[in-house]
């Protein structure tokens, strides 16, 4: 029995991929637990978007070893970057830095997962062989990936108040 039974399924995908349709388990609830109201809307981005599989690693169902180091810096100081670069899978929060802060919270990254708005800016904090997973669930957040996939600038006062209009790179 989870937190909240009645308001999601274990069985759900962690990620989308491009066969939406296929799914309509995802638009069974609301944002954050599921895509309700979005379907046109997740569909046409995603065909916009590469299929990527997931990393090997992440595709086996063993038991595996896992941390979530956040964007707070409460690791600073502490020296456990060696210690956090033995984990299986790291995942890292928002725009939580990397380079420059190794030694005290590795340089290790499996998973970049964040909102839109807490993306990282600096080039150097995307690692080519980690996986970027944007969680989208506001309206805004679904015209933030469309302009970035487009490489276009976002129009409404509101989204350039909250997002940056391009990646760094």
């Amino acid at each position: 029995m989870g937190l909240f039974p009645n308001r999601y399924s274990a069985d759900l995908l962690p990620f989308v991929t491009k066969d939406v349709d296929a799914h309509s388990d995802l638009f069974q609830y609301p944002p954050p637990f599921g895509f309700a109201g979005f379907f046109e809307t997740l569909r046409g981005l995603v065909r916009l978007l590469p299929e990527f599989d997931l990393p090997t690693e992440l595709q086996s169902r063993r038991c595996k070893r896992c941390v979530v180091v956040g964007s707070s810096s409460v690791l600073r100081g502490l020296e456990l970057g060696s210690t956090l670069n033995h984990f299986d899978i790291v995942i890292r929060l928002n725009d939580a830095p990397v380079q420059g802060y190794t030694n005290d919270v590795g340089n290790k990254t499996t998973i970049r997962m964040t909102y839109p708005e807490g993306a990282p800016l600096s080039p150097d904090e995307y690692f080519q062989n980690s996986l970027f997973v944007a969680v989208l669930f506001k309206t805004v957040d679904f015209a933030w990936l469309k302009a970035m996939v487009k490489n276009e600038t976002l129009v409404s006062n509101y989204m350039k108040y909250f997002y940056y209009s391009r990646f760094p790179f």
